[in-house]
């Protein structure tokens, strides 16, 4: 089965099992409509069924079977799908047509600083700009494609030099 990302979750909200969620606008109306969505965790998407959503420009998202901030925090900063079967084309053909960085799955990223930080799992698009998700130390990381923090890339080699902000590494 085939998945397109809608948004992503944030940090978790209070203590009953809530988190923060970012849906990208063309696809909100989907997402309140969804009775399931589906998380992405280690790897392997997860059906996760919608129990409340609320709030206004941030929404807050409670699912089924989660109770607790314990259980919430796993699903914390994860990218949100839908099956494709339920987008409709014109959104799916908008999305694929605004990716300019979908390319750099599977290169290595390498900080000038640090040095290889490991390889780009997957490049999803967020309102304010497009992530790549890195293994970073046996955790995943979300880096900014920034074209400024952009310092070369190397086709040949699948490899992509960032300059990256101190610190960003260990958020």
């Amino acid at each position: 089965m085939n998945y397109i990302q809608i948004g992503f979750t944030r940090k978790t909200h209070g203590i009953h099992g809530e988190v923060k969620a970012t849906i990208e606008e063309p696809f909100e109306a989907l997402f309140f409509e969804a009775e399931r969505v589906f998380l992405e965790i280690k790897g392997l998407k997860h059906p996760f069924f919608i129990r409340n959503i609320r709030g206004g420009g941030e929404l807050i998202v409670s699912f089924e079977d989660i109770h607790t901030r314990e259980d919430a925090l796993r699903l914390q900063s994860r990218p949100i799908f839908l099956p494709e079967s339920e987008v409709p084309t014109d959104l799916i053909e908008a999305q694929q047509a605004t990716s300019p960085y979908e390319h750099l799955t599977g290169y290595l990223l390498i900080d000038q600083q640090t040095g290889p930080v490991g390889v780009i799992q997957e490049v999803i698009e967020m309102p304010q700009q497009e992530m790549a998700i890195v293994l970073y130390q046996e955790r995943e990381v979300l880096i900014p494609l920034a074209p400024a923090l952009i310092v070369a890339t190397d086709a040949a080699q699948k490899h992509l030099l960032m300059d990256l902000p101190e610190g960003l590494l260990t958020l």
